[in-house]
């Protein structure tokens, strides 16, 4: 007599019901996957404007917080520093205006180029969503030179202003006011404070930056051309 085999195999009920639930395992693993990488994506968008707000913060505190009342150097320094001992205000180098402004600050020491120098921050007129800066050597700064290479700071702005607090030209002993634009030799000093309001294209939230500046008096116009002489890569021409 023929002996039958014992081993019993899958019926055919049984793979479909196992088809059926390692299709539901894929679809769940990738419906996981596809979650975690919008949420990758997400936190990085996060880090990333979060990291562009720091960056911007950053470079006004840094530059914006630490300038100085200095006059603005003409071809002879020495005739420069006699007329600022006059009765007259100095001119300073230093230009507010809603959506630019120019002062004079120092570099790290660590930084290619040494020595003050003079920030022009604005929107550039061929991309009005673009905020720009531009150095310029911290020597006779009435305007941008035509050699003055602009770099990328902020992009996709919806909204950019600047606002001055201080005392104004007619009332230099009140209690001061936020003004939308400071000229310096109007007055002979700088601004107490400085407000940078931003808004971006994709609403991000971006609150007002203020920004305490540390030296408001009337120059002292041979000390700031002293100091100006002492730091480095800066000569006498």
């Amino acid at each position: 007599m023929s002996q039958h085999s014992s081993v019993k195999g899958f019926t055919l009920i049984e793979m479909l019901i196992a088809i059926s639930l390692l299709g539901i395992m894929v679809v769940l693993l990738f419906a996981s996957l596809r979650i975690a990488a919008e949420s990758w994506n997400s936190g990085e968008a996060k880090i990333s404007e979060v990291n562009k707000k720091a960056v911007v913060y950053q470079f006004f505190k840094r530059h914006l917080s630490n300038t100085k009342p200095f006059p603005i150097i003409q071809e002879n320094q020495a005739q420069n520093a006699q007329q600022l001992g006059s009765q007259e205000l100095p001119k300073l180098a230093f230009e507010g205006l809603p959506q630019s402004i120019s002062f004079v600050s120092a570099l790290p020491a660590a930084s290619a180029r040494k020595g003050l120098q003079v920030f022009h921050v604005g929107l550039d007129p061929q991309q009005p969503s673009t905020l720009k800066v531009a150095l310029t050597p911290y020597r006779q700064t009435e305007s941008i030179p035509a050699d003055a290479e602009p770099v990328v700071l902020l992009e996709n702005l919806r909204h950019f202003k600047i606002s001055y607090f201080g005392a104004s030209a007619d009332n230099v002993d009140g209690n001061g006011a936020w003004l939308d634009e400071w000229q310096g030799q109007a007055t002979g000093q700088l601004p107490k404070l400085v407000k940078v309001s931003i808004a971006l294209n994709d609403d991000s939230f971006w609150p007002d930056m203020i920004f305490a500046l540390k030296i408001n008096g009337q120059p002292n116009a041979e000390a700031l051309l002293g100091e100006q002489n002492q730091q480095p890569g800066i000569a006498n021409e």
